[in-house]
């Protein structure tokens, strides 16, 4: 019985191997001579090149090439080839379907389906100069692997250009491949170009001396651990652009071949690599860290001392409206005012001063005491980062203001929780991307004092805040070391009283002039990954000048109430902007 069964087994392979080649014989060759188009199914014939600088087109809707048979279009020995396969039109076959051996110059352009039932879809050879053009939604597949292959052997191929707008894939196998005796390969997937396979084998494969450039995406469906790029040869370059995912390692076994990163200032990545080092370079000029090729936007850490300056400034605020209101509040009696405010910081490339949107809601508390006033301040806030970053402050601060009819100061203390949200490129997750959080808390304190003056002349006044954050880490890859940051401001500032109508409403008019220096706490160290790195502020960044207006309302309402709304805004010199709303009601029992 199992005799038989062997006998019967190699009986059908026997007849499928002679309906293949039966297939292979019955299909007619027509040669190009001149330019041709496939105008009608055509699913029985061979297209061969018999002469230079010809044209064949395969139609809209039109399929041509038998199913079972190979190398259906051949564009042997003849330069400056051209094959047009429109939207809507396929070329089938089982591999090798565009045999390009020895051709210079040419030209295949996709808009419609070229699909290998095994491999090579499209074969090079020994082809020079071809350029491969698959535009957005079309396809280029093989079942097997090597849907667009370079060379094999001591073949040698060189100039060519593969340029992706639509998919190309091998179900196993690679699915752009170029050996190591490739050079000068351009490959190109735009955004909206999807390359991708789904094997032990990696994705594409680069020659020597050749680009590869991505803004789309290039995946290993079998698993993130598997190669997504090879570099075989020498002296090659990646560059990873904005908006493009990859999925899979990148391995350099050559030498000398360079990975570039242009995914905008303050985007975070984690890039893992295999083989040889490489050369890195981030095009945006964000701190990039080798150990594989990362790095990490520091928005949170830099922006600590300029957030710690607007805190001041809107305590000094809060605290001259309070005094301006004192005389209509009942003995040890408190005041409060509830406050909402937006800042916007423009993102700046040269400095990589990160772009922000900061939304606050607070709520500032002043009670009288014998000698003093006790302060209480409440704030929350969100902080979005352009670039998938985003904070949720939480703060607390208290303390006293000691006012004198000459001058005052007050003294703070408190801390802030922190909730980091991140979100980083990575080619180690199924999906490119990975979300990362982060809970961390701060130390802060605030004094200030200020010389008053009767006269026209503006008061002038002194501020200082400190923060210091421990060492926290990120879900994943980051580890932030201990920081600690000084602010001293000098600031000068006046208010008067614009309008007055009658003994109900007034309106105040004020303004401020603030400058702040970051004494100490420019550097920020950190690791990535276990890599120790260290991010040190541009000098742009550590000093700043604001100019604050403020205009505030006040409405008496009968003897024993008033309310009032108040309207802050400043401008600074690091292109960074505020708007502030307040609103108080006193009433006198």
């Amino acid at each position: 019985m199992k005799s038989a069964s062997i006998s019967g087994c190699f009986f059908k392979y026997c007849l499928l191997f002679y309906f293949l080649l039966l297939t292979n014989l019955n299909a007619a060759n027509v040669n190009v001579s001149s330019d041709n188009e496939i105008e009608s199914d055509d699913t029985s014939n061979k297209y061969i090149f018999d002469a230079a600088d010809q044209t064949l087109t395969i139609k809209s809707d039109v399929t041509a090439g038998a199913s079972s048979a190979n190398q259906n279009i051949q564009i042997n020995e003849q330069n400056n080839a051209t094959l047009v396969i429109e939207s809507g039109a396929t070329l089938q076959g089982t591999n090798t379907l565009i045999k390009g051996n020895d051709a210079d110059g040419l030209t295949v352009t996709n808009s419609g389906t070229i699909s290998a039932s095994t491999n090579r879809a499209i074969n090079l050879l020994d082809a020079t100069n071809a350029t491969i053009t698959n535009n957005s939604g079309a396809t280029i597949s093989s079942e097997t692997g090597n849907t667009i292959n370079g060379a094999v052997n001591n073949d040698s191929v060189s100039g060519n250009t593969v340029t992706n707008s639509g998919t190309i894939y091998a179900t196993s196998g690679v699915a752009v491949r170029f050996y190591n005796n490739s050079t000068s390969t351009t490959i190109t997937n735009n955004s909206g170009g999807v390359i991708y396979n789904n094997s032990n084998d990696e994705t594409i494969r680069l020659g020597g001396s050749s680009t590869l450039t991505n803004a789309g995406k290039i995946e290993n469906k079998k698993d993130p651990s598997k190669d997504a790029i090879d570099i075989e040869g020498n002296s090659s370059t990646i560059t990873l652009k904005d908006g493009g995912i990859l999925i899979g390692k990148i391995r350099s076994a050559g030498t000398s071949n360079t990975l570039k990163i242009q995914h905008g200032v303050g985007q975070s990545y984690f890039y893992k690599t295999a083989g040889n080092d490489m050369t890195l370079q981030d095009l945006d000029g964000n701190q990039i860290v080798k150990g594989s090729a990362s790095s990490v936007g520091q928005g949170g850490s830099e922006t600590q001392d300029e957030l710690l300056g607007y805190k001041s400034l809107n305590i000094r605020k809060s605290l001259n409206r309070y005094k301006k209101n004192k005389n209509n509040l009942d003995d040890n009696k408190g005041w409060g005012e509830t406050y909402g405010s937006f800042i916007k910081r423009d993102q700046h490339n040269s400095n990589l001063s990160l772009g922000y949107n900061f939304l606050n809601l607070g709520v500032n508390l002043v009670y009288p005491l014998e000698k003093s006033d006790h302060i209480l301040s409440f704030e929350t806030g969100r902080q979005e980062f352009t670039k998938d970053h985003n904070i949720n402050h939480f703060s607390f601060l208290s303390g006293v203001n000691f006012s004198s009819t000459n001058s005052e100061i007050f003294i703070l203390g408190g801390a802030a929780l922190h909730d980091s949200e991140r979100t980083i490129l990575t080619n180690t997750t199924t999906t490119g991307k990975l979300d990362l959080d982060d809970t961390y808390y701060s130390l802060k304190a605030l004094i200030g004092s200020k010389f008053k003056n009767e006269k026209l002349i503006p008061d002038i006044g002194f501020t200082a805040g400190y923060s210091i954050t421990p060492e926290h880490n990120e879900s994943k890859y980051y580890t932030w070391k201990t920081k600690s940051t000084l602010n001293f401001s000098t600031y000068i500032e006046d208010e008067y009283n614009f309008i007055s109508i009658g003994e109900k409403n007034n309106l105040n008019l004020g303004w401020v002039i603030d400058f702040r220096k970051l004494v100490f706490g420019k550097e920020q160290d950190y690791e990535i990954n276990g890599t120790k790195a260290t991010y040190t502020q541009d000098n742009d960044l550590t000093e700043e000048v604001i100019f604050s207006a403020n205009a505030e309302f006040i409405k008496k309402i009968s003897n024993s109430e008033k309310l009032s709304f108040a309207l802050d805004g400043f401008l600074s010199t690091q292109e960074t902007s505020g708007l502030q709303a307040s609103i108080y009601y006193i009433m006198k029992l």
